[in-house]
Parts: C-alpha cells; sequence; structure tokens
C-alpha cells in the first residue's frame, strides 16, 4: 500500500513539474473543483445519478455553479451506456450572468483484471469547459487498483479532448487520485488534474474532492 501511495505522490509532482515548466512562456491556471454525487439504482442495470458542483479560481472565488444529472444502463457484463445534462452558471463581474446547457452521451467499458481495473471512454458532448459551443469528443482511458484489505483504491487516468469542427485535438488532460470507501453506501475522492493545451502556451491545474453516496 506504502508504495503505491508513494507512486501516486511521484506521479502527481512529475505533473506538476511537467505543468510548470518553462513557466516564463506558459501560462499556468490553478482550479478547484468540491462535489457531491448521489446514485440511485432504478432497475437491474439502471442508474440516475444528480451531481451539483462547485468550482473555485486560484483566489478560491466561485468559479462556476453546476448541476449535472446522468442516466446509464449496463446492458452487458463490463459496458456501460448513458447520457447526461448539465446545468452551468457562470457568474462574471463585469457581464451578465452566463447560463449554459450540456448535452452528452457516452460509451464506458470495463474489465478487472486481478486487481487491476482498467477502462475506455468515449464521450460525445456539445460543450467544454474552454469552448461553450460546437461538438467534441472525449476519448479517456483509467486504471484502478484494488488495495487488498484496503479502503483506498488509487487510479490514474488521460484524457484527450477533439474538437470535431476544426478536426483537431484541442488538449488532454492527465489526472491521479484516490478513493477512501467509508462503507458500500459512501466514498470521498481525491484528485488532480493536469490540462495540457496543444494549440496554446497554457495550462491549467486541478485539485479535486468529492463526496459520493450510493442509495
Amino acid at each position: 500500500m506504502k508504495k503505491v501511495l508513494r507512486c501516486i505522490g511521484l506521479t502527481a509532482c512529475i505533473l506538476l513539474l511537467a505543468g510548470t515548466a518553462n513557466s516564463q512562456s506558459t501560462e499556468n491556471e490553478f482550479q478547484s473543483r468540491t462535489k457531491i454525487e448521489l446514485d440511485l439504482d432504478l432497475l437491474k442495470g439502471l442508474n440516475l445519478s444528480l451531481a451539483p458542483e462547485v468550482r473555485l479560481d486560484e483566489s478560491f472565488s466561485v468559479d462556476k455553479y453546476l448541476l449535472e444529472s446522468t442516466l446509464s444502463y449496463k446492458p452487458l457484463k463490463g459496458l456501460e451506456l448513458g447520457g447526461s445534462y448539465r446545468f452551468i452558471i457562470n457568474p462574471r463581474n463585469d457581464k451578465a450572468t452566463e447560463y449554459l446547457n450540456r448535452f452528452a452521451l457516452y460509451a464506458r467499458y470495463a474489465y478487472k483484471i486481478q486487481r487491476w481495473k482498467p477502462s475506455l471512454r468515449i464521450k460525445y458532448t456539445n460543450y467544454t469547459e474552454d469552448i461553450s459551443t460546437g461538438t467534441f469528443l472525449r476519448y479517456r482511458a483509467k486504471l484502478n487498483y484494488d488495495i487488498k484489505n484496503c479502503k483506498l483504491t488509487p487510479m490514474a487516468s488521460v484524457e484527450a479532448f477533439q474538437d470535431l469542427e476544426d478536426n483537431q485535438l484541442y488538449k488532454f488532460r492527465y489526472g491521479i487520485g484516490v478513493r477512501y470507501k467509508f462503507n458500500k453506501h459512501s466514498a470521498i475522492d481525491l484528485g488532480y488534474n493536469l490540462d495540457y493545451y496543444m494549440q496554446e502556451y497554457r495550462n491549467k491545474h486541478i485539485i479535486k474532492i468529492g463526496y459520493r453516496y450510493s442509495f
């Protein structure tokens, strides 16, 4: 367990150093996100979740409020299909408050190999946090590790964002995190993401904390 946690810390340091390299020419933005996710099993294989979220900028002022609902279905073992709707409130000091709507469809496949659980996800959406118009595809690979006799589950991921209008990848998101399970119903997540922009000299560093409860 200690070795796994050390690897998580080392990876976080590497991502942070990579993101702040050449800081004289690269803009580094910092953000923190807090989310509560409530999951409800409606029927066998059918799940509904509701997740309010608050995003803060580097001065810890509110950047955005979000409310997302997701309906997912597992037709086969390891396969999950879903759709989500996200309502976004973007308060702005010098302009009127902006209200945005995001729709997304996704397919995810996960397969457990001993204590490792790799997964692949592709998501189609009409919005990203950087660009509020257009259509996008997001490709994510993720890996979880189940530590024996431990409530901590470390995870790592990489995600590519493709702008379909320009037909190009505009950023990658590298992430690490850990989940602590209190019991079979509730868990807390802590993570760090590095957004690396392909067409700009800009990085975004994101600290995430979330609480999940399953009914």
